[in-house]
């Protein structure tokens, strides 16, 4: 995806009205980390009225229909790609800049919060 101008905000679907989403620049330099973010009207407002804002990834088809700002974008089809990954494997590879796994911890950005399994009528 070539993007000469505007936020480029890659969406995870996280089920209901809610989304896993982070917003880059031009460049992909990180704007805002990923959050979770519960979709409305006024979602990503701030940065759609300064920027073309373009949306991709299966949480972008659910937002389509609530965000409706005109410098909204919608990808159809386009999902973070392993591609960019390893662009910035490389280029973290060439800086020393990589992660020790020995110390490594996954983020999650949610808690796990456990259930008990429901009885079986």
């Amino acid at each position: 995806m070539n993007i000469d101008s505007g936020l480029i905000i890659p969406m995870i679907d996280a089920r209901r009205m809610e989304v896993y989403a982070a917003i880059y620049d031009k460049n992909h330099d990180t704007v805002r980390e990923t959050k979770a973010e519960i979709i409305d009207q006024n979602s990503f407002l701030n940065e759609l009225q300064n920027h073309i804002v373009y949306f991709l990834g299966d949480g972008a088809k659910k937002c389509k229909e609530i965000i409706l700002h005109k410098n909204a974008v919608f990808i159809e089809n386009a999902f973070p790609s392993a591609k960019e990954m390893a662009t910035i494997s490389y280029h973290k590879f060439k800086n020393k800049t990589t992660e020790d796994v020995a110390y490594f911890e996954p983020f999650y950005l949610k808690d796990f919060v456990a259930t008990q399994e429901k009885k079986k009528i």
